[in-house]
């Protein structure tokens, strides 16, 4: 067949190109001319087909044989140095594909030859909570959620739908650079300060960089983040561009510049990431201190407590009273939730004002799924789940809220609210165990300001320290099953507990800052039921007076013409030393119309005489009125970016009381000492062999600390603690 396709290929009055691609040959152009040199040089012997006697193999067995030993000692010889050695042994070169099928087929692939890397470089103490971080599971627990939350978005059609939006402004950028000009832009800066709900729907959810990033990426991002107050004095994101923050390099892998980093936190922003973020810290923390401190008492305390956050911005926003300035003011508010041993394990953000008891019940109830699983003994006892407020939760609607609730509660009450007229079913007094006071059982009736004559009576312990003070603790655990002394223990380790750690841990961590700038108009849903409620007041005390006013209004109507008079006397006179300088006659008049109009003014209050209390009313209710008739609309502060931000302050707070509880022996010390006698401690890293090994200098002058801080390290090392390149961190005291 072939010299027959060949015969006619050579008589065809058609090329040999032509042929090949009109006509359907069995075989290609290339492989006849292929036939046509074997045809020349060997013949027709040379067209047969030898396939049936096994061909002439060039890949012998023993070739295969010598391959075979040549890679069992040494796998990592590349197809090149395998074909060279053949070429070499035998005189004959074997395809690199030949090759590596016989590796393929014998289970002899290539191995990577494992080279020692060495590297120095600067290092310190600050990479001991970086080790703590991923040694717990934290950061591939916020990785986890990040990575969630953007495949989530991918899927969801806002992603393909913002695909298809156009980039603004694309003359006044430089090679997808803003610049200047686009800075400048009406426009852009009129939306840099718009909420995130505004500007959302415009976003380019394609155009991020972290839908493109690797989750090594994701994960070295989310160590910068956490190691800011490591490297920056105020916790913000901008000075990560200062000497200190060079420390990064070290501490994730990357030296990011404040840029990179700022871009990374507004890009989690727009993915509204916030509350996931914090339902993933909330869940790893409360299994994390659960599983360390697990106990068998049948009730668990929580303590709820607020933190305020001053906002300047001279737009109006919803206010509260900022402590730290004794003044109401814009401001943010912040209310925490926090085991038995004062680690902060859930947290929200609200703009303004934040009823403490009303919002950590609704909070309460978003981590009960978590809370189950570390509150609960055996199938028989379920852990009883008290909540511990301060004075910020003693408001009688909030009181009744809670006692409708499946948890208990344990607060304070102020001086004001407390009488003897108040107290009834009063016990024998007896000597506090736990300290220097007497206490007394008794029960209390508290009005609900809210809801006028409903009275709310519930257990109260009165608390007659010995220095002569007395605190009065409400709650509702029965007798029973709390006894007296329980209800104030509990209370008052508060201080030792909770208080003290929080007090640190927001100086500590910055959270007092305000992050994020994004505002927004809404109704002021307050003042607009006020003014509605102002205004029907009015309208009723109007009513009520309607014969009365209608008489004031004659009288005044007199008035205004007595005082035009009046005027055009004054106005006639003149001012010498202090002096009316009028002509007689023109003095007289005054005199006489002044009368008048005091005697028009005392009828007017003789009208009002008669109705006091509805016309002190009525004044009160026009006043505030007109206060607040203006202010029907405020601006909505973007809490998105803070929360954000709080997650990894309060992760950073946990990892240094994990440091001290677990590494330290319980050691009591504030983060600022922390920071200034361990996290200071500079030292070299040198990375080989697998190990991350980080010298740390000795601080000469506090020895003690030292040989604290040596054992600390030996502990962190048993933990076998690997970093994001899988190096195992190895700490050692020089």
């Amino acid at each position: 067949m072939i010299l027959q396709v060949m015969k006619d290929v050579e008589e065809s009055p058609l090329s040999t190109n032509r042929y090949f691609k009109e006509k359907r040959a069995p075989f290609s152009q290339a492989q006849y001319y292929l036939y046509k040199k074997i045809l020349k040089e060997k013949g027709i012997a040379g067209l047969s087909d030898q396939r049936c006697e096994g061909n002439n193999l060039r890949f012998t067995d023993d070739m295969k044989n010598f391959v075979i030993g040549l890679l069992e000692h040494n796998r990592s010889m590349t197809t090149t140095q395998v074909r060279n050695a053949i070429e070499n042994r035998f005189g004959i070169t074997i395809s690199d594909t030949t090759i590596k099928n016989f590796r393929r087929e014998n289970d002899l692939s290539w191995v990577r030859t494992e080279i020692n890397h060495i590297s120095t470089g600067e290092s310190g103490a600050t990479e001991i909570p970086i080790a703590l971080a991923l040694g717990t599971g934290l950061i591939d627990a916020i990785a986890d959620s990040i990575t969630h939350c953007i495949e989530d978005t991918k899927e969801s059609g806002v992603f393909e739908n913002s695909a298809q939006l156009e980039k603004d402004h694309t003359d006044l950028r430089s090679k997808g650079k803003f610049t200047s000009e686009y800075n400048k832009s009406p426009s852009v800066a009129e939306s840099r300060f718009k909420s995130l709900d505004e500007k959302v729907g415009n976003k380019r959810f394609a155009a991020m960089d972290i839908f493109s990033l690797s989750k090594h990426s994701i994960l070295r991002r989310i160590l910068a983040l956490f190691s800011l107050p490591l490297v920056t004095a105020n916790g913000r994101a901008r000075s990560v561009d200062n000497p200190r923050g060079n420390a990064l390099k070290y501490l994730c892998g990357v030296n990011y510049k404040a840029s990179t980093i700022d871009k990374h936190i507004r890009e989690l922003k727009y993915l509204r990431i916030s509350d996931d973020l914090i339902e993933s810290t909330a869940r790893f923390w409360i299994g994390f201190w659960s599983s360390r401190n697990s106990s068998d008492n049948i009730f668990a305390c929580y303590y709820i407590d607020g933190n305020t956050k001053a906002l300047w911005s001279s737009k109006p926003c919803h206010k509260g009273k900022v402590t730290m300035f004794g003044r109401v003011m814009n401001c943010l508010e912040q209310v925490f939730i926090h085991d038995g041993q004062g680690h902060p394990i859930y947290f929200q953000t609200f703009n303004g004002h934040a009823d403490l008891g009303k919002n950590s019940l609704g909070m309460m109830d978003k981590i009960s799924e978590y809370l189950k699983d570390t509150t609960t003994l055996g199938d028989q006892f379920t852990v009883n789940r008290i909540l511990i407020l301060d004075g910020g939760g003693n408001g009688v609607k909030t009181l009744r809220e809670l006692s409708g609730s499946d948890y208990f509660f344990i607060t304070i009450l102020d001086s004001n609210q407390i009488t003897d007229r108040k107290i009834k079913s009063v016990s024998e007094k007896k000597r506090y165990d736990f300290g220097d006071a007497y206490i007394v059982d008794c029960t209390i009736e508290l009005e609900d300001s809210n809801d006028k004559g409903y009275i709310f009576e519930t257990r109260a312990v009165q608390v007659h320290w010995d220095n002569g003070r007395t605190s009065v603790l409400i709650t509702n655990l029965s007798e029973e099953i709390f006894s007296t002394d329980n209800v104030v223990k509990s209370y008052f380790n508060r201080w030792p507990a909770q208080e003290l750690n929080f007090k640190d841990m927001k100086s500590g961590v910055n959270i007092h800052r305000v992050v994020g700038y994004g505002k927004k108009l809404v109704d002021n849903v307050t003042v607009l039921e006020k003014i509605e409620r102002l205004r029907g007041q009015k309208d009723e005390l109007e009513w009520e007076l309607k014969d009365p006013l209608d008489e004031i209004r004659n009288i005044e109507e007199t008035l205004q013409l007595k005082i035009n008079k009046e005027r055009i006397y004054r106005e006639k006179s003149t001012i010498e030393k202090g002096t009316r300088r009028l002509s007689e006659p023109d003095m007289q008049s005054l005199k006489s119309v002044q009368k008048e109009i005091n005697s028009i003014k005392r009828k007017i209050k003789k009208i009002e005489k008669d109705h006091p209390k509805q016309f002190t009313s009525l004044k009160k209710k026009r006043d505030e009125l007109a206060r607040i008739i203006d202010k029907k609309k405020i601006y909505s502060v973007d809490v998105e970016l803070d929360q954000i931000m709080t997650c990894f302050k309060i992760s950073f707070a946990n990892i240094c009381c994990y440091l001290l509880d677990e590494c330290f022996n319980g050691e009591k010390m504030t983060l600022q000492r922390l920071f200034e006698v361990i996290f200071d401690l500079q030292g070299t890293v040198r990375i080989e062999n697998g190990c991350r090994n980080i010298f740390i200098k000795r601080n000469p002058k506090q020895q003690d600390i030292m040989k604290k801080l040596e054992s600390a390290l030996d502990s962190i090392n048993h933990m076998g603690i690997e970093d994001l390149n899988g190096c195992t961190y190895n700490f050692k005291l020089l």
